[in-house]
């Protein structure tokens, strides 16, 4: 027999709501079956799904707030956010690839809305577990955001294309750090993609979302963590 969590909450983006690319029909669908939270849910969690498509920090803070005050029964609530945050808009980098442009959410801002977040859940009684991001990959990333726009702009501004994934590696340690920091619990998804050598294979076409094998990936990470964690042998 087992105890366990009540209730968690899931904040997250377009990860961990199972949302892939379809190469076929060439258009963004979600997982069919053997998505992450279904797997956890078939744990005997409770979970509540509050993840959307684009959805960054900033929104999500607002709507977790919101959420606090109207009251709720989590005792838990996992955290994952950044792949919108550190995006550009790719267009008007090419429109204007000598300019200063800035992401989405600037990393001073996405580290004081995680850290925002995982405080007022503390305050609520509520556990925050906080996810790192999964890799992307540039060229495959960058084959992506330049469709139809001017591709050497784009280059230009970068200076080279590893670049991306540099800057979006900078959210991923600013979420491990900030769990250190806060001295929160970490889900490590990013180590066992880099674990393949790959990894590219793992990503959909976009090169950022993880494809069906990805999602396999996150899915053994977060089970792992809620067997050991969240599933507790009752004496």
């Amino acid at each position: 027999m087992f105890n366990m969590m009540k209730r968690i909450e899931v904040w997250g983006d377009s990860v961990l709501k199972g949302i892939i690319y379809d190469e076929t029909r060439q258009k963004y669908k979600r997982l069919e079956q053997n998505g992450v939270l279904e797997s956890m849910s078939e744990l005997g969690l409770d979970i509540k799904n509050n993840t959307k498509f684009g959805m960054t920090a900033p929104k999500a803070k607002k709507l977790m707030l919101s959420a606090l005050e109207k009251g709720t029964d989590a005792e838990l609530a996992l955290i994952e956010f950044g792949g919108n945050d550190c995006d550009f808009k790719w267009a008007e980098v090419a429109e204007a690839p000598d300019a200063e442009h800035q992401p989405n959410t600037t990393l001073d801002v996405f580290k004081a809305c995680i850290t925002d977040m995982v405080q007022s859940l503390r305050k609520h009684g509520i556990t925050p577990v906080l996810m790192n991001l999964p890799p992307i990959h540039s060229q495959k990333y960058f084959n992506w955001i330049s469709r139809g726009l001017n591709a050497d702009a784009i280059l230009k501004w970068l200076g080279d294309k590893e670049l991306i994934y540099r800057h979006h590696e900078c959210y991923s340690l600013t979420v491990m750090n900030l769990a250190k920091s806060l001295n929160c619990d970490l889900i490590d998804v990013r180590q066992p993609f880099l674990m393949k050598r790959d990894y590219d294979h793992y990503l959909c076409e976009d090169g950022i979302h993880p494809n069906e094998r990805g999602h396999a990936i996150i899915n053994e990470a977060l089970s792992g963590y809620a067997r050991s964690k969240l599933l507790v042998q009752a004496q």
